[in-house]
């Protein structure tokens, strides 16, 4: 069965740890002031001592990223964990876990996305963990953070066998507008959001147990001892509704993607897909997204939602990893019901 961690409360501590990369340069004085926006809330934070260092795209070796993990997971008074943001090198931390101590231990929520996403959905599939897949701390740096990014600390605060509802979004960024040593700006949201779907249906609902992330880095795992989806997709009788969103990958780059991850038996027993809007993308040649999407799910026969409110270009919704979701779309617009069951 899968496990939930204790709801967050007010007054509770929140650990800010850099797995990925670390924060330099102006970000310092937005992550500051993110920490003080975090106090004022109600909730207390600490920091490790690489969160503010930097050198060869990542915050330190990954033994060091790996301990520093490790000390805020297994101290009892740090009750949820949330990275300023992504990155690059996640996976050089997954070597150095101990994931029988990591078992052992009660879970606590993580929170993130993009190459924190890698560290999620390991830790979902390795230890049956629920884990956040949403804001990122800089996301409440903002000098006003989204209403989606302020939802988020609600949701974790969600009790085992309880439910919350989230809507799709009316309009989000293209473009970040310049963060300064004084100025953290909130979303520039400037564009009208509309899910679609793969095919002429105007409705569709369907259900399934979450499961995903950041496809550019989740792909690295393929095949590796980090990544046991066919096990956990066994123990899943519901099926699962996949969700995915990518920030460098070119329309046949997303393809190939899901070829592999098709070929692997991860689509096995899938109820779903949720597919975010791309950043950094391009089309290759008359070959889209979309017709990347249709290739790989077009024979599966299941919905295929694409241009969701789900990673790089914000605001996003927080899906859980594990909780079972009912997914209601209907003309451009959906809801999503996740239950911690």
């Amino acid at each position: 069965m899968l496990r939930y961690p204790e709801p967050l409360k007010k007054g509770d501590l929140i650990g800010i740890i850099a797995p990925s990369s670390g924060v330099t340069g102006p970000f310092i004085r937005k992550l500051e002031y993110g920490i003080r926006q975090m106090v004022a809330r109600g909730y207390h934070c600490i920091e490790t001592p690489l969160v503010r260092n930097q050198y060869k795209a990542a915050s330190g070796s990954g033994e060091q990223r790996a301990a520093e993990f490790m000390k805020f997971y297994t101290d009892p008074v740090t009750k949820a964990i949330i990275p300023p943001w992504g990155g690059e090198l996640l996976v050089d931390i997954l070597p150095y876990l101990d994931f029988e101590t990591l078992r052992d231990m009660p879970p606590k929520w993580i929170m993130g996305f993009s190459d924190t996403s890698t560290l999620l959905f390991v830790m979902t599939l390795k230890l049956n963990i629920a884990t956040a897949h949403g804001p990122n701390f800089m996301d409440f740096s903002n000098e006003s953070p989204h209403e989606s990014v302020l939802a988020a600390l609600n949701i974790l605060a969600t009790e085992a066998g309880e439910s919350f509802e989230q809507h799709s979004l009316t309009h989000y960024q293209k473009e970040w507008l310049p963060v300064t040593e004084t100025k953290f700006p909130a979303y520039h949201l400037t564009e009208k959001v509309e899910w679609k779907m793969l095919g002429n249906k105007k409705e569709v609902k369907f259900e399934g147990r979450l499961l995903g992330g950041c496809m550019d880095v989740l792909c690295k795992l393929i095949g590796t001892q980090y990544a046991p989806v066919g096990e956990y997709i066994e123990q899943c009788q519901e099926g699962i509704v996949w969700y995915f969103e990518s920030c460098e990958m070119n329309a046949t780059d997303i393809y190939r993607t899901l070829w592999q991850m098709k070929q692997c038996d991860w689509f096995k027993n899938c109820k779903g897909i949720l597919y975010g809007r791309v950043e950094g993308y391009a089309d290759t040649e008359d070959f889209t997204y979309v017709d990347a999407l249709q290739a790989a799910f077009g024979e599966l026969n299941i919905p295929v939602l694409y241009d969701t409110d789900i990673g790089h270009m914000p605001p996003q919704l927080t899906l859980i990893n594990g909780a079972q979701a009912k997914i209601h779309y209907k003309s451009g617009s959906a809801s999503i019901r996740q239950l911690f069951t």
